[in-house]
């Protein structure tokens, strides 16, 4: 009983101000937070790390030497306690602490209302429970500047050293972290996690490796700086030699005092920098597991000090858009000087010599990377599509001297595009018809060449012009049924009249194959008065008020009105009429005095739904006669869907055969659609 009251009690002592911004605000994301308590365990010569997400909880559990009674208040309560020179500079196993400031413990608050301590060093168990809204109200009182833990009786079982906090009346945002996500985060801000460096992680009990950053699959080219053997073992998808480039030696001539290593890397195509992995949690909200990962991270003593710099450098060119890149810089965390880190430990200090110098270092060499990436892609673009689309590579090799130099190159240029890879997908396609209709020039040019006696056996040549004219048909045909799936969706989702209008009006061979618009003739939206741009003085108020949707000349010899009702909207024909009037009424006047007054009028209500007579006894036809008496006529558009979609598929079917390069555009369209691309 004497030994109990003996013992020293458990005392915060700290500002509330300085809770507030130090502590309870610090981070503002959960890896944040926990790499915190992670590198606490590092510090602590941890060899394992168990993170456990559950029942709106995460604890952190290590094996590391824990914390003595007389630690836990003078360490891990004293708020800003300065473990550099108490630990020295290195850790009893050999380790160089993470830890300056002594607050990185606070962070906890940012996610959690509550933490628990569990810790025991050599048999001696220490536990207490710190509540961020006793410490807020505490703090409040003229005598708070100090708070209490409440102690409480479980402890670590079978455990001599060690520690484990656990974290519980998580905030919102805790709710919706995912293991996967997390195991990602932590594996970003740690470069010491591994075998190689004795310090082993889990979540949820699967251990982080460094693969787990989600990058190293997919780097095309790399530059180098020091011995980055371990990196390059990860890099699977090297092109060229498959080789980096080795800069060490140029950047030492400038940069012995930076001491920077690392490395620089591009990747295949920008979206794979997209971590694109985010989950929904059970009531639906957003993780915080997707992430851009566009960036050049720094490190100091294997523990991420900066997210990323690629940011400052404010870079226009292609080339920064497919960076990755991690850069460590064991100089700008000396125990003997100034502390570079900001005070929010998300950041490094920009005025700061030290920082100012790997800044100047980095971004001589994006520099120096700008010139040899373009250089890189053009020489080996070809190969990169020959090797992912095996059509174009064997169509590459029908072609041949200067022309199939000029192919190959001009699709190495498609590499180095800022677009997408749907927009690389058209331009690969217009690439194959151009080079097949410069080849059949070719060809052209040598028929001029020919006696009589050699022409008759190289007539074939007209019959592969003949092919090609069937090509491109056949791509059109195709961006034709992408317009109408597109059409279709629009009206699944019931979208507004003016969105459907514009999408019939920029292809109005939707309501007829036949149908092309003359150019200049048409209207969008426009009303009578300036229909077909005529003006009339005899039209009505009524009439010169009409507004038409869409306005046109066929080819064929017919003026056009179309009038679009939403596809969810069901209106009757009586009040259909009136305006439909006005149409006829205004038209006729105007095209009376047109260049083309002889040419019949057809005004079409496009429709989702039938009328409301149309389900009486002889309404269907009771609709098309009252309709036909003012020259229109309803559409509707399941009908045009599947009416514009049988058409262009039929043909499309049978093109298929015939078409000597749909085997080639089959496969562009393919290409990059998988991961591994």
């Amino acid at each position: 009983m004497t030994n109990q009251l003996a013992k020293r009690p458990l005392e915060m002592k700290i500002n509330l101000n300085a809770l507030e911004h130090l502590g309870m605000n610090l981070y503002s994301k959960i890896p944040a937070v926990l790499s915190e308590i992670v590198a606490n365990a590092w510090d602590a010569d941890a060899s394992r790390v168990s993170v456990t997400l559950s029942n709106g909880k995460i604890s952190i559990e290590d094996d590391g030497i824990g914390m003595t009674r007389d630690e836990v208040i003078d360490q891990f309560l004293n708020v800003g306690f300065q473990r550099r020179p108490a630990m020295g500079a290195q850790t009893l196993a050999g380790r160089k602490p993470m830890g300056r400031k002594g607050i990185g413990k606070l962070s906890s608050f940012s996610i959690a209302n509550v933490v628990t301590v569990y810790t025991a060093r050599n048999d001696e168990q220490t536990a207490f429970r710190m509540n961020a809204k006793k410490i807020r109200k505490q703090m409040q009182r003229d005598d708070g500047n100090s708070y209490h833990p409440k102690e409480i009786s479980h402890t670590l079982e079978k455990k001599r050293s060690g520690t484990c906090i656990i974290l519980t009346g998580l905030k919102r945002r805790a709710n919706v972290q995912t293991a996967k996500g997390l195991r990602k985060r932590i594996a970003r801000r740690f470069s010491v996690v591994g075998p190689q460096h004795g310090f082993a992680v889990s979540v949820n009990g699967e251990e982080v490796h460094p693969t787990d950053r989600g990058y190293y699959e997919h780097v095309e080219y790399c530059w180098t700086y020091g011995d980055q053997k371990d990196t390059i073992d990860r890099f699977s998808r090297l092109a060229g030699n498959g080789l980096p480039i080795d800069r060490t030696e140029e950047i030492g001539k400038t940069g012995k005092k930076v001491g920077i290593c690392g490395w620089i890397g591009t990747v295949r195509r920008p979206s794979l920098l997209k971590d694109k992995d985010g989950e929904r949690s059970g009531d639906g909200e957003r993780s915080e597991d997707s992430e851009n990962l566009n960036r050049i991270a720094i490190f100091m003593r294997g523990k991420v000090a900066q997210e990323d710099i690629l940011g400052d450098f404010g870079l226009k060119e292609i080339f920064a858009d497919y960076i990755v890149g991690e850069i460590h810089c064991e100089n700008l965390d000396q125990d003997n000087k100034e502390d570079i880190a900001t005070s929010s430990r998300q950041a490094l200090k920009y005025d700061d010599p030290r920082f100012e110098a790997v800044r100047k270092m980095v971004h001589g060499e994006l520099r120096h990377i700008a010139g040899q990436w373009t250089d890189l892609r053009n020489r080996d673009g070809s190969k990169v599509f020959c090797k992912e689309v095996p059509a174009v590579a064997e169509w590459l090799s029908h072609m041949q001297g200067d022309t199939r130099k000029k192919a190959e190159r001009w699709i190495g240029r498609l590499n180095v595009l800022r677009s997408g890879d749907q927009a690389k997908r058209e331009l690969l396609k217009a690439s194959v018809l151009a080079f097949e209709s410069y080849r059949r020039k070719e060809q052209l040019d040598y028929l001029e060449n020919l006696s009589n006696e050699t022409l008759e056996p190289n007539l074939d040549v007209f019959n592969d012009i003949d092919d090609l004219q069937l090509s491109y048909y056949g791509q059109i045909v195709n961006l034709r049924l992408g317009v109408i799936t597109a059409l279709e969706e629009k009206l699944q989702v019931d979208e507004k009249e003016a969105v459907i209008r514009d999408h019939i009006y920029e292809h109005l061979w939707l309501l007829d194959p036949s149908w092309e618009r003359a150019k200049g003739s048409e209207a969008v939206e426009r009303r009578i008065t300036t229909f077909l741009k005529e003006t009339s003085a005899n039209l009505s108020k009524a009439e010169a008020q009409a507004r038409i949707d869409i306005g046109y000349r066929t080819a064929q010899g017919r003026h056009v009105i179309i009038e679009l009702k939403r596809a969810s909207v069901s209106v009757s024909v009586d009040e259909l009429m009136p305006q439909i009037r006005k149409y006829r009424d205004g038209a006729r006047e105007l095209i009376a005095k047109s260049d083309y007054p002889d040419w019949p009028l057809d005004i079409i209500c496009l429709v989702g739904k039938p009328p409301r007579e149309w389900q009486r006894d002889r309404g269907r036809k009771d609709v098309k006669k009252i309709l036909g008496a003012v020259e229109a006529r309803l559409a509707f558009y399941d009908q045009l869907l599947d009416h514009s979609r049988r058409a262009y598929a039929d043909y499309l079917e049978q093109h298929k055969k015939i078409d000597k390069l749909w085997q080639i555009f089959e496969g562009i369209d393919n290409f990059a659609e998988t991961p591994s691309n």
